[in-house]
């Protein structure tokens, strides 16, 4: 192989480690736009998750619950639950980027909004007006992580557009 060869491979590979590296180091070491190309390029390859190997655990834990009536809320992975409803729910707070500290007011769309309803199907029934929120423990201290703040953060269901 000629030099000019040689170069271009090791440019390439070069170029390959260092998103990779960019990808799996923590965010806060890498500036914004080289996260967003390490991103772009390392998530449809590697799809199962290099956070793993990462010191970035996640700021909050979010549980959604539903609302009976004023003062009665039910979490939606309650433990007598089964194991799909549980998991559903947790995709769902996932979803919704429960990892990181919410807005004021979350908008859900309305495919979310079936799935949310369709875990409460059972008490649909009993109760008309069901509401959703989210529950989030956020860490406030880094270097105290069992010390969180909760917010109660109310989940909007949007009804989409009449034809």
């Amino acid at each position: 192989m000629d030099g000019r060869r040689k170069g271009l491979i090791a440019g390439v590979l070069l170029l390959h480690f260092a998103l990779l590296a960019c990808y799996t180091l923590p965010r806060t070491w890498v500036p914004e736009r080289l996260y967003y190309w390490s991103v772009t390029y390392a998530r449809p390859l590697f799809h199962q998750g290099w956070n793993l190997f990462a010191p970035d655990p996640p700021r909050c834990s979010c549980e959604l619950q539903v609302g009976l009536n004023e003062q009665d809320w039910r979490p939606l992975n309650a433990p007598q639950d089964h194991y799909l409803v549980t998991r559903m729910s947790r995709n769902i707070a996932a979803y919704l980027e429960g990892a990181v500290p919410f807005v004021d007011t979350l908008y859900v769309e309305p495919l979310m909004e079936q799935a949310m309803l369709g875990l409460v199907r059972d008490l649909g029934r009993e109760v008309p007006d069901l509401r959703f929120r989210a529950v989030q423990r956020c860490v406030i201290d880094d270097h105290r992580p069992l010390d969180r703040m909760e917010r109660i953060v109310p989940i909007v269901l949007m009804k989409p557009p009449k034809p």
